[in-house]
């Protein structure tokens, strides 16, 4: 008598994206994914990068609401994310002023050493620092209102450790300064108050910059460098 044979035809595996990895499951648009499991592989990149979008929402919120009417369940409920699942990444407010204060001067840095290593001259970096101002008011207002009017929100350590990071970077103009005056491209003055004037005309754009009626941050920005660079009274 024979045997019926069983068909042994093997589960099919399930389809893998390039690279290897087994696909993830969608998430909604406008959600951030929950973390992975924690453990020695977990994805720091992924991690930091769910991170800088919390922060991009918790400043939506700040510029919208003001830093002090934002609570947690606001942030959560923006990111996409439970309370729970927020503070996997996220301690606290604090965190998120310290995080777009980091952003902030860290942007302004980096665009200027961007500039210095590719030769470009003292103007030309000069100008970029107010162009880069202009840029980040009309691009992330959340992020420049924080910065400029809840400094003093962050804990001491959290103080020092920005205070650093912006002395820094003022160090770093005030050596361009002093290059273009001792070159006779600018006119002899003292370079530190030369760099406060430069800040100022720039850093309180972001009170009455309105994106929906002037011109664009970079023309906006070239309108205010030659009112710096040629003075007020006529030639």
């Amino acid at each position: 008598m024979k045997t019926a044979k069983r068909s042994l035809k093997r589960p099919k595996k399930a389809s893998q994206p390039l690279g290897g990895k087994p696909a993830e499951r969608s998430v909604s648009a406008g959600s951030t994914p929950p973390p992975g499991r924690r453990g020695p592989k977990v994805d720091v990149e992924q991690t930091a990068r769910r991170k800088r979008e919390i922060i991009h929402r918790a400043a939506a919120l700040f510029d919208k609401v003001g830093y002090h009417g934002v609570n947690m369940n606001m942030i959560a409920e923006a990111a996409g994310l439970k309370k729970p699942t927020l503070y996997h990444y996220i301690s606290g407010k604090d965190e998120i002023l310290f995080g777009l204060h980091e952003l902030m001067i860290g942007t302004l840095q980096k665009n200027t050493d961007a500039r210095l290593a590719a030769g470009a001259d003292t103007m030309e970096i000069l100008r970029g620092v107010v162009v880069d101002v202009f840029k980040l008011i009309h691009d992330y207002p959340g992020f420049v209102r924080a910065f400029f009017e809840h400094f003093r929100e962050l804990s001491h350590p959290q103080r020092a450790e920005i205070a650093i990071k912006r002395d820094a970077f003022i160090a770093v103009i005030l050596g361009v300064i002093k290059k273009a005056m001792a070159e006779g491209i600018l006119n002899k003055a003292d370079p530190r108050l030369t760099a406060n004037c430069l800040f100022s005309i720039c850093n309180w754009a972001y009170q009455w910059y309105r994106p929906s009626k002037d011109p664009a941050p970079e023309e906006l920005a070239d309108q205010c460098w030659n009112i710096i660079r040629r003075g007020l009274a006529a030639r």
